[in-house]
């Protein structure tokens, strides 16, 4: 009896303690973003597959459109970019020199066929006497310097041609050839370029954080490319990523209310409703071995000034989307008149 009595109240404590969690709101951790925030990713650069962060403005600082924000060490890109001018001066000298010479060669070879024109129009004059008005042997000497200047005119001819498709072979070869230089000079000039990275809007600094650890990424860490290591956000399109908790996700989906409550001191909160669920849950070591989804919130009224992008929040579930709240009313068994 004793211990029928013990198991008893044994299952009504757990019942009980399901009851007030199925009841209980969610409690939900988040952070203020910018929709339209500059997201800045570390470069992948030539060289090196990672890249060690020389120096970041400050964060919370208020930066403008072109600023200098990151500073990334360029390691050996600077005498890469000196190696590569080097080579493209090199190219360029060595193109127009054998560029030069056969514009020489085909000026030679013009002037070798006018003078071969010249000589058969002078054998033409000479090859025309009659025979019977000279000496045989000049006959016959003429004739074999007109054939032989003809011959020679044909060679002439055959050597300018020559010259100028050389020409133009080698003009195409060397401009393929400078124009590799440049796009490698160019290259490398971009990437060195790309160690300074610049503000594309207004707004303020914000660390990334390592996907990894989940720490705040700093300057002198060395990180991977591809890493989100810092954004820069403004106030205007202000949205809360909230990171839900996989016991919870059932009861967090588009239209449900949050009231937002951000972490600085005096701010007040604010309602915002969720506009979108991961599908996915994914694990945040730094948490616990749970997986939580990520759900994004709009603010549904303005908000204090206070509150900025980078700024932690807490979300607490007020209310469910309004086809949710129609079916529990309808479905309650005080509508229908039932016992509990």
């Amino acid at each position: 009896m004793t211990a029928r009595l013990a198991t008893s109240l044994g299952a009504a404590a757990v019942a009980a303690c399901w009851c007030l969690a199925g009841t209980a709101q969610p409690l939900l951790t988040g952070v203020v973003e910018d929709v339209r925030a500059q997201t800045i990713e570390m470069p992948s650069l030539p060289g090196a597959w990672q890249r060690r962060i020389e120096w970041m403005a400050r964060e919370g600082t208020q930066v403008e459109q072109g600023e200098l924000v990151i500073r990334l060490d360029p390691g050996d890109l600077i005498a890469r970019e000196e190696q590569a001018r080097t080579d493209l001066e090199k190219r360029e000298l060595s193109a127009k020199r054998r560029v030069d010479e056969l514009k020489l060669a085909v000026l030679d070879a013009e002037k070798a066929l006018a003078q071969a024109e010249s000589d058969v129009k002078l054998a033409e004059l000479d090859a025309v006497i009659p025979k019977s008005t000279i000496p045989q042997l000049d006959y016959e000497r003429y004739q074999l310097t007109l054939e032989t200047a003809k011959k020679d005119l044909v060679r002439s001819q055959a050597q300018l041609l020559n010259k100028q498709a050389e020409l133009e072979d080698v003009t195409e070869e060397s401009r393929l050839e400078v124009q590799q230089a440049q796009s490698n000079y160019q290259r490398t000039r971009d990437a060195l370029e790309a160690t300074e990275i610049k503000a594309e809007k207004a707004g303020f600094m914000i660390y990334g954080e390592n996907p990894f650890s989940g720490k705040k990424i700093f300057p002198g860490e060395t990180h991977y490319s591809g890493f989100e290591i810092a954004s820069i956000a403004s106030r205007n399109d202000l949205q809360m990523r909230f990171w839900v908790h996989e016991a919870d996700i059932l009861r967090v989906r588009p239209g449900t209310v949050i009231q937002v409550t951000p972490d600085a001191q005096g701010s007040k909160s604010f309602p915002a409703s969720v506009v979108w669920a991961s599908s996915q849950a994914v694990e945040k070591q730094d948490w616990s071995a749970s997986g939580y989804f990520e759900v994004l919130a709009e603010p549904i009224e303005a908000v204090s000034d206070s509150v900025m992008p980078g700024m932690s929040v807490m979300g607490l579930v007020t209310g469910e989307p309004a086809s949710d709240q129609g079916l529990s009313q309808a479905g309650s068994p005080s509508d229908t008149g039932q016992l509990p």
